[in-house]
């Protein structure tokens, strides 16, 4: 079967050839180019929340869209792999990956969780597991994009996960697409450390 799967993927890899996202040159879903031109971030809303690009950076944000909404998963391999080293560089060692879940009926909508297939890729790169059962929403929350300040992005997200699996002295990394205030990320950090986790950073793609 594996071999089946081999020739079909050199047939439409042949008969499809993949294109970069921005420059639109043949050889793959990013090249390598246009990513090391992408804006980088320095600033976080956490020193718990380490982030690589900038969602201001028009092409990022259509990556991280087209990810989201159009199932483009060719794209996570190269924009995750800056990411996956600053995870290897992270200490203490991370025992576990946790995608921020999300509502069910909205992944049902959408098809996908999009953090999860992030961290998916992330593991492949860095040989760490990926643990989405840990996490799960507690209870339905409104969009954060509906939102309009920090603190009521903070009071939507309170007491919006529930932890359903043992997390005690684990180093765990919350992985998610982006950070905007910060509010999810550090509403899942509390209670993984309330539920014993000896350390918990987040790491996104953009900020």
């Amino acid at each position: 079967m594996w071999m089946i799967s081999r020739i079909l993927t050199s047939i439409t890899t042949i008969l499809f050839p993949s294109y970069c996202f921005i420059c639109k040159k043949e050889g793959g879903a990013l090249c390598s180019t246009c990513l090391s031109q992408r804006k980088k971030v320095f600033d976080t809303p956490s020193p718990s929340i380490t982030s690589i690009y900038s969602y201001r950076d028009p092409y990022i944000k259509k990556i991280i869209h087209s990810i989201k909404y159009f199932h483009r998963k060719d794209l996570i391999a190269p924009l995750v792999t800056e990411l996956s080293h600053e995870i290897l560089s992270h200490s203490p060692q991370p025992d576990v990956l946790v995608p921020i879940p999300m509502p069910y009926l909205r992944k049902v909508m959408r098809g996908y969780n999009h953090a999860e297939a992030l961290a998916q890729c992330i593991s492949l790169q860095t040989n760490i597991p990926v643990r989405s059962e840990i996490l799960i929403r507690a209870r339905s929350k409104k969009r954060q994009v509906t939102t309009h300040s920090r603190r009521e992005r903070l009071q939507n997200q309170h007491n919006a996960f529930t932890v359903q699996q043992n997390v005690e002295g684990l180093h765990i990394i919350l992985i998610d697409d982006v950070s905007t205030t910060g509010a999810t990320l550090l509403e899942a950090r509390r209670v993984l450390i309330e539920q014993g986790a000896a350390s918990v950073s987040a790491y996104t793609i953009a900020h």
